[in-house]
């Protein structure tokens, strides 16, 4: 099941976003940087970020939250992708039983009624699973973008971007 996140949610969507980000990212950032990146550092953010604001969207899966999507306008000023789907992540235990497919489908399908039916999302770019994720679901290579973090060195990411969402929004749950 899909929802709208509610405040009620942010302490749960905190602690996905944590746990996943810190098993996703162990390997592709440095340790310092993975120890920095805690529940109790993110909490604030979730805080403020639900309930949604204008255009900008949380969404949860699961009961209990086992995952969310985050997305809103295109941040950058891409004149092809109006939309963007700022982070995407489940539990650990959760990843390969259809939840990803799931948020991101009803994602496409929030930013389609806010008029925006092209989205992109970003990834690190030696993030292969996730990479192989947004493939399988229609996502073409954009471009890449070095990241400006303190403390990560060269570290790089893709955008996947779909020119429709048509497809995605049609496999949403109604």
């Amino acid at each position: 099941m899909v929802r709208d996140a509610t405040a009620e949610d942010a302490e749960a969507i905190a602690r996905v976003h944590a746990e996943s980000w810190r098993a996703t990212y162990t390997g592709l950032l440095p340790e310092e940087v993975i120890a920095r990146f805690t529940y109790e550092e993110t909490l604030p953010r979730w805080r403020q970020r639900v309930p949604a604001r204008s255009l900008q969207s949380v969404l949860v899966w699961g009961d209990p939250v086992a995952g969310f999507a985050y997305s809103g306008r295109e941040r950058d000023g891409d004149p092809d992708h109006r939309g963007e789907v700022y982070a995407l992540y489940l539990l650990p235990s959760e990843q390969g039983r259809g939840g990803g497919r799931v948020l991101l489908e009803a994602a496409a399908e929030r930013l389609a009624a806010a008029g925006m039916t092209t989205l992109l999302i970003w990834v690190l770019r030696d993030n292969l699973r996730a990479r192989g994720f947004y493939e399988h679901l229609g996502g073409v290579y954009l471009r890449e973008k070095l990241l400006d973090w303190p403390a990560t060195g060269e570290i790089l990411e893709v955008a996947y971007g779909w020119a429709d969402t048509g497809a995605l929004r049609s496999a949403a749950p109604g």
